[in-house]
């Protein structure tokens, strides 16, 4: 294929609309900062805190608590499964030739309720943490992987895992993570 420009005419990659003057790059960007920084803050500039930050990281402190109370009760079940496996395996005689003896599936009972009820309470440890970190604004890193391990429950951990992982995302919010962070050292 032979590409013939028409002399005036704007090449083929252009951007349409054509953009106005002075749209793009301005002079200066993408360099280096001048030596000494900007303004004297040692480099860089500071970010001032947004208004809303410090009450959404209260917000999502009592969410995580409240989470935490839920995850809780649910991994309480898992002790359902260990009485009912106990129960299964000393209390039913052998039965048949042909089938698994019941001591065994008792004892499968009872390992998956423990595992079950040790992994939810480690999660809910793991919450109360979070949310102490969230309250207090320390731990942002902790809170961090808490929320990312989070999104996998769905719905609630999903919701409450994306929204800490926004609030936590902001520059705003590093800035009152690293005063907080000055202050108490």
């Amino acid at each position: 294929m032979l590409l013939v420009m028409t002399p005036g005419a704007p090449p083929p990659y252009a951007p349409y609309p054509p953009q106005p003057p002075g749209y793009g790059p301005q002079p200066g960007y993408g360099q280096a900062p001048p030596p000494g920084g900007y303004g004297g803050y040692g480099g860089h500039v500071p970010i001032p805190p947004r208004n809303d930050d410090a009450q959404h990281l209260s917000i999502l402190s009592i969410c995580t608590f409240v989470y935490a109370g839920l995850t809780a009760m649910l991994s309480l079940f898992g002790i359902v499964y260990v009485v009912l496996g106990v129960a299964m395996a000393t209390a039913i005689p052998p039965g048949p030739a042909g089938g698994p003896p019941p001591a065994a599936i008792g004892g499968v009972f009872a390992v998956f309720g423990a595992i079950f009820t040790l992994v939810g309470l480690a999660v809910t440890v793991a919450l109360v943490f979070s949310g102490l970190g969230l309250r207090r604004r320390r731990r942002r890193t902790l809170s961090f992987v808490v929320a990312c391990l989070v999104c996998i429950n769905i719905p609630f951990g999903t919701l409450l895992g994306v929204f800490t992982l926004i609030v936590l995302s902001r520059p705003s919010v590093k800035a009152l993570y690293d005063q907080s962070a000055y202050e108490t050292a």
